[in-house]
């Protein structure tokens, strides 16, 4: 999930399975991704309407610095 695509919890739960042979559920990789911000990364999420059902996407990105943050506001 570094990579900042965005992904599905089946897809994550797939690519768990094919890295490292067996996958969590789909509720525990849920669990997981509200644990994420405690070690430096942002979760961001998304949610479309394919073929009248709510898909929900994931993505990650490292959290923002101190300093970038900081930065930001003073080029506001």
């Amino acid at each position: 999930m570094r990579d900042g695509k965005a992904r599905t919890l089946r897809d994550i739960e797939r690519e768990c399975w094919n890295r490292f042979g067996h996958a969590d559920t789909q509720a525990a990789i849920s669990a997981r991704l509200r644990e994420v911000c405690c070690h430096g990364w942002e979760k961001h999420s998304s949610c479309q309407t394919i073929d009248s059902k709510q898909v929900w996407h994931y993505s990650l990105s490292p959290f923002p610095t101190a300093e970038a943050v900081a930065a930001k506001a003073v080029a506001a």
